[in-house]
């Protein structure tokens, strides 16, 4: 195609796409023909073969823009290239294994319509003992990672594409499991479900630098919370579709509380947007997860907020970062400063959600550019520069986004939707995007679909089904092959809705400096204008000063935090720094290990694991008012690294014979050092005046992940009056 008749898709001073090529500093990638794409980056030639069509079996694209059809193509081969001799779908060309996250999101990106058998082949593949696999993650999996339930996403996608009571009879049976194997650990009486945040499991790289794996343990997050919600609202249908609606109305029930409780807990009204995370003390920090964002429009969390929510989501110039602000302190890319086209693909398809074609338009351009660029789909790029080789950790055929890829197509472009018991396709075309596009040979259910699409919008003009005038809305229980066109509603090019808001630096949280009860002092952050103080999550006070006095008070505890701000960015919170009142913490040693005392205390210190003789560790007798208290233990964990494995800690804590919860013990060092201590999370009790007995417990609530390794060193207990 010669240059002047090339089709402009996107140009924003970055970047110049059109229908056959794109253009950047240093870069150019050109379709030099239907199966060759010639990559010169800094004056080094390299050429692609591309595929000319999908693999066989594999639903087709033809475009009247090259790249649309390239693209698709090599997203299809590369989604049967992750194929192992099992049968299984692979994380991507460095990835070896399943994971359940990716092959979740994957499957409900298009993998459940491209691949269905590999699809459930590989999340059955994540189903041990009945329950789905959690990924390794902070501090040893499970349950400080609790995102295992994204599994009901790909499964309920698979279950649209396919149909099938005994598949969706098998998954409920493992997501109820899944959902009352966390009730046992997690506190029950809260309705948020606490954790990290979803598939962003490198904890440097978005947390602050304060927080550790047992932060990480007790905190809450957004996007976690939306699976969560997801899971619940998923299962609900599933069991109405099993004509079970007893049972679907509790978790439907389950579903619309923990919707309340995200809204009031994450919306951030001052900002108008989701916050990211809220610390176990009640620190909003209000950075934008887009994944999360994307995702609560989508499953219609968001309501009436969502293009609010989409408005809130800031760009970088190659696309929409994981998360922003970035963290100042964490200058290397990964969740960091960086794009995932799979986030990218999830944007889009909330835009498209939207009718937003404007916002549409950066999101397919910013996948394609991206695929040109590299010649596959990258796991991520660095969101500033564009380029993947400055991301601390890549692979090429990543599978979440080949998947998003192939899902810009069947949801985005061609629009197929399902709603109730139809099929419905509502087609975003961009006016950029504007031409002739045919989606052939795709198989759901019974029914194979020819779908053209002509012109440009996201209203439909007319619909012929067969030839003859007919609906966009086709029954799932409908069979046979059905040639739809579609011709869209010519209008003017959308202009934005919005300004879009730029991708920008945090400023680093501060640091105190010998803080006192009477005065808090920190040191100066570089860049902050201004100093908020809060008093047990709720703000206290605002300062240009780096100290803040503090009047006497009457509490038995109080805790506080300070945030630096300047006239366009924020920082996260600092360490809390705790003030109980005197008096009111007191530390009990260890005493006795084993049910018949079996090991002696040694140094102050006992080894924890799930042999009987271990099992049980009690501590000397106290005697305490009538009270509120936060108990805590000093522990170190080093079987493994901090951010791998799935062995973490998990102990029961007795009171006076009686249970009181669920102790985290996450890894809190590397491993090997078992000189490492640190505090663990509280838990909250309520006690009346008098003695008391505390002891920790191994008992059948405490299995982890692993199984088998459950291990730990112990130290003396705290325990703090707080009300």
């Amino acid at each position: 195609m010669a240059a002047e008749q090339e089709q402009v898709l996107f140009d924003n001073g970055a970047y110049r796409l059109t229908s056959n090529r794109l253009e950047q500093p240093g870069l150019l990638a050109e379709l030099v023909s239907p199966t060759c794409l010639r990559i010169t980056r800094e004056g080094e030639v390299r050429e692609v073969a591309l595929p000319q069509s999908a693999p066989a079996g594999f639903a087709g694209v033809r475009s009247s823009i090259p790249v649309l059809q390239a693209m698709y193509a090599l997203a299809a081969h590369e989604l049967q290239a992750n194929l192992n001799p099992e049968g299984l779908l692979l994380a991507g060309a460095n990835w070896f294994s399943v994971w359940t996250r990716d092959i979740a999101f994957a499957a409900a990106l298009g993998a459940a319509l491209a691949a269905p058998e590999a699809t459930r082949a590989s999340l059955e593949s994540r189903v041990r003992d009945g329950v789905v696999m959690q990924d390794t993650g902070t501090g040893g999996g499970w349950p400080v990672s609790t995102d295992r339930v994204s599994w009901a996403l790909g499964a309920w996608s698979l279950y649209q594409a396919q149909g099938g009571r005994d598949w969706l009879e098998y998954c409920v049976k493992v997501l109820v499991a899944t959902l009352e194997q966390d009730a046992r650990v997690l506190p029950a009486h809260e309705v948020l479900r606490p954790g990290e945040t979803s598939f962003i499991d490198w904890r440097e790289q978005s947390y602050p630098d304060w927080m550790t794996p047992v932060d990480i343990a007790a905190s809450y997050a957004f996007g976690t919370n939306v699976l969560h919600y997801l899971c619940r609202q998923l299962l609900a249908r599933m069991l109405r579709e099993l004509g079970r609606t007893d049972e679907a109305a509790v978790y439907a029930e389950a579903a619309a509380e923990l919707a309340s409780r995200i809204d009031e807990a994450f919306w951030s009204a001052g900002t108008d947007r989701y916050g990211m995370m809220r610390t176990a003390e009640g620190y909003l920090d209000d950075r934008v997860d887009s994944l999360a964002s994307s995702l609560a429009v989508l499953c219609g969390l968001a309501g009436d907020q969502a293009e609010v929510v989409m408005q809130q989501l800031p760009r970088s110039p190659f696309g929409t970062p994981v998360f922003t602000p970035y963290k100042s302190r964490q200058e290397k890319a990964y969740h960091n400063r960086s794009v995932w086209p799979f986030v990218e693909a999830y944007v889009l398809l909330a835009q498209a959600d939207q009718q937003n074609a404007a916002g549409a338009v950066f999101s397919m351009s910013a996948l394609l550019r991206a695929a040109m660029a590299f010649g596959t789909n990258k796991e991520n790029f660095h969101a500033e520069s564009g380029e993947a080789h400055e991301t601390l950790q890549n692979s090429d055929r990543q599978l979440w986004s080949v998947a998003g890829m192939l899902g810009m197509f069947y949801f985005a472009l061609f629009g197929i939707k399902y709603e109730g018991d139809n099929l419905v396709v509502s087609p975003c075309v961009p006016y950029e995007y504007r031409g002739s596009h045919w989606l052939t040979g795709l198989r759901i259910r019974d029914m194979v679909l020819d779908i053209h699409l002509n012109g440009y919008g996201t209203e439909v003009w007319s619909v012929k089904v067969n030839g003859k005038p007919d609906s966009p809305i086709i029954p799932l229980d409908a069979k046979g092959y059905m040639q739809i066109e579609l011709e869209l509603m010519p209008v003017e090019a959308e202009a934005p809705r919005f300004l879009p808001r730029r991708a920008q630096e945090d400023l680093p949280e501060p640091e105190w400096d010998a803080p006192t009860a009477r005065l808090l002092r920190w040191f100066p952050v570089p860049g902050a204008e201004s100093y908020n103080v809060f008093r047990n999550g709720v703000a206290f006070s605002a300062t240009l000063d780096c100290q803040c006095p503090l009047p006497p008070g009457k509490a038995y505890f109080n805790e506080y935090t300070v945030q630096a701000v300047n006239a366009t960015t924020t920082s996260c919170f600092s360490k809390p720094f705790e003030c109980p009142a005197p008096g009111c913490r007191y530390e009990l040693a260890p005493l006795r290990v084993g049910e018949q005392a079996e090991f002696k205390v040694e140094q102050g210190q006992a080894w924890l694991d799930t042999r009987p003789c271990t099992a049980r560790l009690d501590y000397e007798e106290l005697t305490l008012p009538e009270g509120e208290y936060i108990v805590r233990v000093f522990y170190c964990n080093a079987t493994a690294s901090l951010r791998d494995s799935d062995t973490c800690a998990l102990r029961e804590l007795m009171v006076d014979g009686e249970p009181a919860g669920v102790l985290l013990l996450p890894h809190n060092t590397e491993e090997g050092r078992w000189e490492d201590y640190t505090r663990s999370a509280g838990l909250r009790v309520g006690l009346a005046a008098g003695a008391h007995r505390f002891s920790l417990c191994y008992t059948p609530r405490c299995a982890n992940a692993n199984g088998n390794t459950n291990q730990c060193m112990v130290r003396a207990m705290e325990i703090t009056r707080v009300g």
